[in-house]
This record gives structure tokens, C-alpha cells and sequence, in this order.
């Protein structure tokens, strides 16, 4: 690799993008994440004169470029220009004098010559972004790993139109792609059944994955996601403890477990758990009502660690894959809870080949 100090104007860099020369956003980047706040205070800067630290830049042979280091300062200044919001003072770039810090010359580090091509560049994007805003574990898998196989079955799996649909993710959790963080470990459990966290997404990232069974597990992830879309008729995954990620992962894995059963048998084992999430049973300081509070600490103490994970699935099992006669110690917790704390008295009901509280008795 080959580089130099340069300096560039405002207008030189607004230049480009202008002409598409610049690519902003080549595939290693992570999605824009300023917040309003850090764009203002970034114009604020231009403003007062300040310096702005080194934009990284790759000139490729067709003389054309890539944002390295520095797109949300690109991307901050080219908004301002184009008047698509104002600074502290309220007033929009227009109201400014024509050009104005247009002349603005800005530091660059001009790359050439990686010898190894995108490898080289997500490695290079990886060690510059050890500063500033940090980058969260998914942000550099999707930079450092991009070209993988597994990553692009993540990409896959993450665009699933059932699993939009369910909606469970934040528009802040897309953008610092913390939800492909949850598809990743999903994915993970597909291959290798329950681990410790990243321990499976991080070794699966480095192996070959035949399409074959690549395309096998895409096609088992959505049936998963897709049974777990049916109980929207009944609540909808976003207005219920399951939309969070601890809580999906267990429903997730215990569909997968019972994924030959019948849907109308999951729909009853769903309409009691949303019964226990309206009701506010699981929670850590729940010291009347052991099991639930230890499932609420598995889900925030070590929760991803294998053994939580497997604790939090033995929960769901005994509460609603019960094959006995008689009913667990969870389901006579849940029963107690209702008659105490509700004044409803619930009753056990065979569905299908399983016993389960009947919360609509």
C-alpha cells in the first residue's frame, strides 16, 4: 500500500460526490449512525475554522475513489450543502454566504496499490476505526468478513420479508446493525446447536460453507421465522418481552425444537406466553414465583452464555411441552400467580400430545 498528505477542499470532495467519482459507502462501511446532534456540532466546527481529523481515502486506477475513513464527516457536510437540515444557529447552508467554507481544505491521506484487494481495504477500514465512534462487534464482522460465505447467508436471512414483518428491531438497532448481530447468532445455532456466544459466529465466519447447505439452512431459518409470524394474530412479537433478543433467541430455538408440531398446537403454547408477558411474570425481583425469576435473571445475567441459553429453552419446555400427565412445577407457578395476583383460576388442557395451562379458563 501507497500513501500520501494531501489536502483537498470542501468543494473538491463535494465535487466528487457529486459526479459519483466518490464511493461513500463501499460494502466494508457501516451505515450512517450521527446522530443530529453530532452533525450540527461537525458543522459548527467548519464554522469556527476548526480542524477535522484525516479523511482516509483510496484512489482506485480508474481514478475514482472510496471513503475509507471519514463518511459520516462526508456524508455530514454533502447533507448541510444540499440544505437538508440546519446548524445550532437555525439557519440552513443557503442562508449563508454563496460558497461559503467551500474553501474549507480538508486533511487526506491518499491510499494506492492495495495489494490484496477489498481484504487488504476491510482490514485497513478495521485498525482505522479503533478511533472515534467505536465500532460494535457486528460493524466489523460485516467490514472484516464481508466476502464470506456465512456472512452472506446472514444478509440473506436478515432480508427475509417474514422477519421484517415481525418488526422487533429498532430503527437505531438496524442502523448500528445490532440486528444483524441477532440473525448472526441464530444462524449460529442452525450449525451448531446452543454455544456461548460469538464462540460459534466467530468460527463459522472463517469455514467454507457448501450452497447446498447453505440453502438448507436459509430454508429451515424461515420456516422458523414464518411459524413465528403466525402468532401476530395473537399478539404481535413487538408488543411482547419476545421481541427482545434473549427472549427471541429462546422462542426461536424452541420452535426449531418443536418444529414438526402442528401450528395450532403452537398458537396455544404462544397465547401462554403472551398471557405472561401482559402480566408482568418474569422479572429478577419476582421472589414469589421462583422459576420465572430465574428465567428473568438468565435472560440478563451471563445471558448468552451456553448455559443461560439452555436454562431459558428447559424453561419454555417445561412450561409448554410438557408430555406428562401430571403439570410441571412451572405450570403449578404460573397457575398459583393467576389465582393470587389475578383472581382467575386456571386450568390444564390437553393440546395435542402436550399438557398445558389453559389461560383462557
Amino acid at each position: 500500500m501507497k500513501y500520501s498528505n494531501v489536502e483537498w477542499t470542501i468543494g473538491q470532495l463535494m465535487d466528487l460526490i457529486n459526479c459519483n467519482r466518490i464511493n461513500l459507502r463501499p460494502p466494508y462501511q457501516r451505515n450512517f449512525i450521527w446522530s443530529s446532534k453530532d452533525q450540527k456540532l461537525l458543522i459548527e466546527s467548519l464554522h469556527k475554522g476548526y480542524p477535522l481529523p484525516n479523511f482516509f481515502i483510496l484512489k482506485n486506477k480508474d481514478n475514482t475513489y472510496e471513503m475509507v475513513d471519514g463518511q459520516q464527516r462526508a456524508i455530514t457536510i454533502h447533507k448541510f450543502i444540499n440544505n437538508e437540515f440546519a446548524d445550532l444557529h437555525k439557519k440552513y447552508y443557503r442562508e449563508y454566504a454563496a460558497n461559503s467554507f467551500i474553501n474549507y481544505r480538508l486533511n487526506v491521506v491518499l491510499l494506492e496499490d492495495f495489494k490484496n484487494g477489498i481484504e487488504s481495504k476491510e482490514e485497513f477500514f478495521y485498525l482505522v476505526n479503533k478511533r472515534g465512534v467505536q465500532l460494535n462487534p457486528s460493524e466489523v464482522n460485516h467490514a472484516y468478513y464481508y466476502d464470506t460465505d456465512f456472512m452472506k447467508l446472514v444478509n440473506k436471512m436478515s432480508e427475509y420479508q417474514s422477519l421484517i414483518d415481525l418488526d422487533i428491531f429498532t430503527d437505531k438497532t438496524a442502523l448500528r446493525m445490532n440486528d444483524r448481530s441477532l440473525i448472526e447468532e441464530l444462524a449460529a445455532y442452525l450449525f451448531r446447536g446452543i454455544t456461548d456466544k460469538r464462540n460459534a459466529v466467530e468460527n463459522l465466519f472463517e469455514e467454507k460453507i457448501e450452497e447446498g447447505v447453505a440453502n438448507y439452512e436459509y430454508s429451515h431459518f424461515c420456516k422458523i421465522i414464518d411459524r413465528i409470524k403466525e402468532f401476530q394474530t395473537i399478539k404481535p412479537i413487538n408488543q411482547t418481552r419476545y421481541k427482545q433478543r434473549n427472549d427471541f433467541y429462546t422462542l426461536f430455538c424452541f420452535i426449531d425444537t418443536h418444529i414438526e408440531d402442528v401450528i395450532e398446537t403452537q398458537v396455544e403454547q404462544f397465547k401462554v406466553l403472551a398471557f405472561i408477558s401482559d402480566n408482568g411474570l418474569i422479572t429478577p425481583s419476582n421472589d414469589e414465583y421462583e422459576l420465572f425469576k430465574e428465567y428473568a435473571i438468565n435472560c440478563v445475567s451471563q445471558s448468552n452464555s451456553k448455559r443461560a441459553r439452555e436454562r431459558r429453552l428447559l424453561f419454555f419446555e417445561d412450561l409448554l411441552a410438557n408430555i406428562s400427565n401430571n403439570p410441571t412445577e412451572v405450570q403449578l407457578q404460573l397457575i398459583e400467580f393467576a389465582n393470587n395476583e389475578l383472581g382467575k383460576k386456571l386450568s390444564l388442557k390437553k393440546c395435542d400430545r402436550y399438557l398445558l395451562v389453559n389461560i383462557e379458563a
